[in-house]
């Protein structure tokens, strides 16, 4: 490269330390939902996390004083991946005749058959002997109730008020958490698409999908401006 084209090469702007810290802040996150998913809880230790995210030793200590602290975080970021992916799968669905059941499968594939539902469930389990866990859970539940409501007044609208929609759509996420526990015997896929399609033709007698609503729900406000 000529002297010339040296001056003319744009500088690379330096990160401050700020964003240096945030990223690596991420960095360890990320890499506690991976241990989370691939190891289980008792593996996501503080050096797996490390050896996950390929940093110094010293690294998580400048951000989290302890492995349930890195927890919290990691689950508060689920959170957020959890909103992000519901929104994705809404974007994609079209104004068919069956878009409650689209809606409901959207929600099994791409939310209860992904990694981060995995990690989730692992903190669950452990919950039922850490308290301090469980605490933590508690919160993450309080946020999915905001993010559950907020999305079921976004998309879907009553036929009839038998049932208030906001507990059908809970009922929903229990059932589809029930079938999350049984993935792992590698049932036949079509068990799994039997009892969605059951269930959704039962929660069609009550409620229905909003036509042209594509765009993600609310975030709750606790999140304040933090965007996924």
């Amino acid at each position: 490269m000529s002297r010339a084209q040296r001056e003319e090469a744009p500088v690379k702007q330096r990160r401050t330390q700020k964003e240096r810290a945030e990223t690596m802040r991420q960095r360890l996150v990320d890499a506690t939902l991976i241990c989370l998913a691939s190891d289980g809880y008792a593996g996501t230790t503080i050096s797996r996390v490390i050896e996950v995210a390929k940093v110094s030793r010293g690294a998580p200590v400048h951000h989290f004083p302890n492995k349930n602290a890195m927890i919290a975080a990691a689950a508060e970021h689920l959170a957020y991946r959890i909103y992000s992916q519901l929104g994705k799968a809404i974007s994609r669905l079209e104004n068919a005749d069956d878009r409650l059941y689209e809606l409901i499968y959207a929600s099994w594939k791409d939310i209860f058959q992904q990694p981060e539902y995995v990690a989730m469930n692992e903190l669950l389990q452990a919950s039922h002997r850490d308290t301090e866990i469980a605490n933590i859970i508690r919160q993450f539940w309080v946020q999915g109730a905001e993010v559950l409501t907020d999305c079921v007044d976004h998309y879907l609208e009553p036929i009839n008020d038998t049932f208030k929609m906001n507990d059908l759509m809970m009922i929903t996420q229990w059932v589809l958490r029930g079938m999350a526990e049984d993935q792992h015997l590698r049932f036949d896929e079509k068990i799994f698409d039997k009892y969605l399609k059951l269930w959704s033709n039962i929660l069609a007698q009550h409620l229905k999908p909003k036509l042209n609503v594509t765009s993600p729900p609310p975030k709750p406000k606790v999140w304040g401006s933090k965007v996924y």
